[in-house]
């Protein structure tokens, strides 16, 4: 099941699935798992991330994380096997015009790279989120634990949405992580046999 040259871009909110579903897709495909904290720990750890919102995140420390950012992107631009394949997850807010920047750098590294690009959305309710939120192996990687914003990410926060023909949305709150995965890798395989994808487009037409 191993995918060539295929970028997969995971988004959604806080403890929807998306670094799970990503390790899935990558055991099944042989895709790299560039998961956000992949980006974000060197400086979250060394500046004490708790997890929460309350955390006080120094002035100037985002700058840094955007500085790996641009090393990782360009290593797979310019330095990974041709045939390589990724998937890449984040959080992205419709209201920060850096986000929308950001889905279109991951777009573009596709084009530069000759890539299958397939952007699919991950939702989930909230009581399977607060399940999934506080857990040890989140706390371990840095990753938001604050129960007390759920509400907020589900009710208030608008997650950036961007047409595109490979587009995907998926609710995982009552689909494993594996079944998520293959959901996703067959609509991969839809669209490079030519069949339309919007076959697979939302989890209403499935």
């Amino acid at each position: 099941m191993k995918l060539r040259n295929t970028i997969i871009y995971l988004i959604g909110v806080p403890a929807v699935g998306k670094y799970t579903v990503a390790r899935e897709i990558g055991r099944m495909t042989g895709a790299k798992v560039v998961d956000n904290q992949l980006i974000n720990i060197p400086v979250f750890y060394v500046v004490g991330y708790d997890g929460t919102d309350a955390f006080p995140f120094p002035r100037g420390a985002g700058a840094h994380i955007e500085t790996i950012r641009r090393s990782v992107l360009a290593v797979i631009r310019d330095c990974c096997p041709p045939d390589a394949s990724f998937v890449f997850t984040n959080v992205l807010d419709a209201r920060a015009p850096g986000d929308r920047a950001l889905f279109r750098r991951i777009e573009r590294l596709a084009k530069q790279r000759r890539a299958g690009f397939f952007p699919v959305w991950l939702t989930c309710d909230a009581e399977t989120i607060r399940r999934r939120k506080d857990t040890p192996e989140r706390r371990a990687r840095l990753k938001d634990v604050d129960l007390t914003t759920i509400s907020r990410w589900l009710e208030e926060f608008e997650v950036l949405r961007v047409p595109h023909a490979n587009a995907l949305t998926l609710d995982t709150s009552r689909r494993a992580p594996r079944q998520t995965a293959q959901l996703i890798v067959e609509h991969v395989r839809r669209a490079e046999h030519g069949e339309h994808p919007d076959a697979l487009g939302t989890d209403e037409a499935l």
